[in-house]
This record gives structure tokens, sequence and C-alpha cells, in this order.
């Protein structure tokens, strides 16, 4: 991973809490867990697990699309748009889970939100977390 990826997806992470929350006085940040990168899955790779082929084997995922599209004519447009996005990379994310606390009134609240960030570090999906129960990472 990049060195200067971290910096940068933290300071968007921060950036888009400050200005959600109003830019409030009593702001601070606690932590930053590491970045971590990841991909998202489609029916293709499922399909290609299944047959025991490799995403990264580009020439033999490129026939077995072909030959699954020749079967299923239903599924080929979003086969080949699947195939697209896993040969240009298209697919990455990095998660990042920031914690901060704030004071609200003279309540003072701790809050962990989880960030999904593109390889640009422009923030694809943010959730609060804080009080869930689920595994996060």
């Amino acid at each position: 991973m990049r060195s200067g990826l971290q910096p940068r997806a933290n300071e968007a992470a921060e950036h888009y809490i400050r200005s959600m929350l109003g830019n409030p006085k009593y702001f601070k940040s606690v932590s930053f867990s590491a970045l971590q990168k990841r991909r998202y899955t489609t029916a293709l790779d499922s399909s290609l697990n299944y047959a025991g082929i490799d995403t990264g084997n580009h020439r033999k995922a490129e026939k077995y699309v072909d030959s699954e599209n020749n079967q299923r004519p239903d599924i080929a447009v979003n086969n080949v748009q699947d195939l697209y996005n896993i040969e240009h990379d298209k697919l990455t994310y990095y998660l990042l889970v920031y914690s901060f606390r704030i004071d609200s009134n003279g309540y003072k609240k701790f809050v962990k939100y989880r960030f999904e960030l593109d390889t640009a570090c422009r923030i694809l999906n943010a959730r609060d977390i804080t009080n869930s129960r689920t595994r996060t990472q």
C-alpha cells in the first residue's frame, strides 16, 4: 500500500465527520485504524470460484465468461461488466475505522465510524458503528 494513502484517508474521514456535524467546537479525534485494502465480490467471482478459476488468470476467466454467456445470455451483460471491473481493478476499496469524542451540550460522547473509501480516498460509505454488536472488520 502506498505510504501517503493512510494520512489522506485519515484526513478525508475527519473532514467528512466535521462537516457532517457542522464543525463542532469541542471535537477530538481519538484514533484511526490501519487502512485495509478490500475488494467487492461479484456474482462472477462466485461462478469463477465454483469453476476453480482464479480471478487473476484473465485468459481463463474470459474463456469461462464466453462459455457462460453462450449458455445464459440473460446474464451476459453483467458478466462482461464484472469481468471488466475485475481486470481493471475497479472493485478495490479501503476500509478505515475512525473514533472521536464530541461534547454536545455538556454531554460527552465517544463515537466510532466505519468508512469505505475508493482508491482516491473519496468516501464511498460511512456508517456509525458505535453501538454495533457485529464484527466491523
